[in-house]
């Protein structure tokens, strides 16, 4: 959009993947730590540079390591700096079913609804 000027999908897309970024690293799009560089380029930089485990945020439970970092990867690839290589949205929701499916099993055989909640933060 910036570039643009104009909505579409593909603008959707990126919003949405710095939306998962965001939540993924724990940190704001525009961190004064990132000096010229925004949340996107930060990650792209820091994930070749350092690796993954280096933007992850560190307060999310290490048990679902393996699902933050596909959940990362779609951030990336819903950011990709070309519009066309972006995903469509119909197929962002699929990637997240997927990376869902095997914390459905683990959640349902503890009774819980979602795969771990912070009940300290929901009580603050």
């Amino acid at each position: 959009y910036a570039y643009t000027l104009r909505v579409n999908e593909k603008s959707d897309t990126y919003s949405f993947g710095v939306v998962i970024l965001e939540l993924v690293t724990g940190r704001l799009p525009n961190d004064p730590e990132f000096g010229e560089k925004d949340l996107v380029k930060w990650v792209y930089s820091t994930v070749d540079k350092k690796g993954v485990d280096h933007v992850i945020d560190s307060k999310l439970d290490s048990c679902f390591k393996d699902e933050i970092s596909m959940l990362l990867n779609v951030g990336i690839i819903c950011t990709s700096p070309l519009p066309i290589n972006r995903p469509s949205m119909r197929r962002v929701v699929t990637m997240l079913q997927e990376i869902g499916i095997g914390n459905r099993v683990v959640a349902e055989n503890k009774g819980n609804t979602y795969p771990y909640y912070y009940e300290e933060e929901a009580s603050a």
